[in-house]
């Protein structure tokens, strides 16, 4: 395996997969992937200078056999734009006028009906079908899914979608826009959704769905749905139901989706190797019909189940198998059934970005302590981990992989900072 040293803005990186021809390249200093040659490109992310120093690597997602693949890197979502919250601050506070309105328990069970709607709308048409196809379904049902996405007001379907893929492609890198090891909790949580850099659509990277008029028509009208359903609670329940019900379920289902992104990668546990910081959550799994076994959905995104066990409740899942005997969805895809039974094993690639993983969260921690760069030992490599890390038989391989490239790329990264000090 050859592998040559880059440099971001002081920043350890492995070489990037291979790129599209659409894709814009990054300036490089040597044509020949083979020489070690260093290369420095500027900071831009606003929040960059508070997030450690990052290791870039991107290993992909699974492809259709459920084998992981490399994909291309995408153009930098790093800009100067400064984001406007206020919008999104005001429909918060917009939920205090149910002060005026009072609350009654019919609005209240709208709010209900109205979350879980939507949340389905979230689970299964934003993510489980438009960003990784994991279910087929006709044409017309495929509007429906994605009007009813669209009414959570989580921007256009083909935005979501594309964004969700590339978080695939990154996930807890450097080209990640919603990591919380990499940014900070808040702006992974909600930061980056009303972020200026982040509102252009990967048209390039949901091709598959921008061939359809009425997908391109639902995307350039993104709001339109939930005014829409705004309009028709404010008629048939009056204020208190748009207060109560239309608005509270709206920002409930923000959090609860937005949790996903940043809780799913911090609290949690781990049962497969995905060589980033997805995590287990049964409560967020409750609250998110279940989104919140994110590290199952990490280790097979093209899944239409993501509770593997029994006991993981995927109420997202058991409504697709309805609509299944009806006919109105088909193909729901499965995990593998070594998955299902926990006998999974990583692959070469897998094993790689484990790797890098390590070298990264070693980093986090010598940035956190303020301590020098320095190789790190293989005990403190086995020690994160064992942290953070499940058990797996592949973790001496991991280990010395890890290993390996701290050597190839420490001291190089070392000389080139001393050779930017000031004499």
């Amino acid at each position: 395996m050859q592998s040559f040293l880059r440099l971001h803005d002081g920043a350890l990186q492995p070489p990037s997969a291979p790129r599209c021809a659409e894709t814009p390249r990054l300036p490089t200093l040597t044509s020949s992937p083979t020489l070690r040659q260093p290369l420095i490109l500027p900071l831009q992310s606003l929040l960059q200078a508070r997030a450690p120093r990052q290791l870039d690597w991107s290993a992909g997602e699974m492809n259709e056999d459920g084998k992981r693949h490399e994909t291309a890197t995408i153009k930098s979502h790093n800009d100067t734009e400064t984001p406007n919250p206020i919008p999104f601050y005001l429909l918060h506070v917009s939920a205090l006028a149910a002060i005026f309105t009072g609350v009654h328990a019919a609005d209240l069970w709208l709010c209900l009906g109205l979350y879980l709607l939507r949340m389905f709308g979230v689970t299964a048409g934003y993510h489980r079908y438009f960003a990784h196809k994991s279910f087929k379904t006709s044409r017309v049902f495929q509007f429906i899914l994605a009007f009813i996405a669209q009414t959570s007001a989580q921007r256009g379907v083909l935005w979501w979608a594309s964004h969700h893929r590339n978080h695939h492609r990154f996930s807890d890198t450097a080209q990640d826009v919603h990591s919380p090891a990499r940014t900070s909790f808040w702006y992974a949580h909600f930061g980056w959704v009303i972020d200026p850099k982040n509102h252009e659509t990967d048209y390039d990277g949901i091709a598959d769905f921008t061939k359809y008029p009425e997908l391109v028509w639902l995307e350039r009208n993104p709001y339109l749905p939930p005014v829409l359903l705004g309009i028709v609670v404010w008629l048939f329940a009056g204020w208190s139901g748009l207060v109560v019900g239309y608005v509270w379920s709206l920002i409930a289902c923000y959090h609860a989706t937005f949790c996903i992104n940043s809780l799913a990668h911090v609290h949690g546990r781990q049962r497969f190797v995905t060589g980033d910081h997805s995590r287990n959550n049964w409560m967020l799994a409750i609250a998110t019909m279940g989104e919140g076994w994110h590290n199952n959905h990490h280790a097979f995104p093209n899944a239409a189940r993501q509770g593997f066990k029994w006991w993981e409740f995927d109420l997202s899942f058991l409504i697709l198998r309805i609509l299944s005997w009806f006919g109105i969805v088909w193909d729901l895809r499965h995990p593998p059934k070594e998955m299902v039974q926990g006998i999974h094993l990583p692959g070469p690639a897998l094993m790689e970005k484990a790797a890098h993983q390590l070298l990264q969260d070693f980093a986090d921690r010598l940035a956190k302590a303020r301590e020098g760069w320095r190789v790190p030992t293989v005990e403190e490599l086995r020690a994160i981990a064992i942290r953070n890390m499940p058990k797996n038989p592949h973790l001496d391989a991991i280990l010395a992989r890890a290993e390996e490239l701290a050597s190839e790329w420490m001291p190089a990264w070392l000389a080139q900072q001393t050779a930017r000090q000031p004499g």
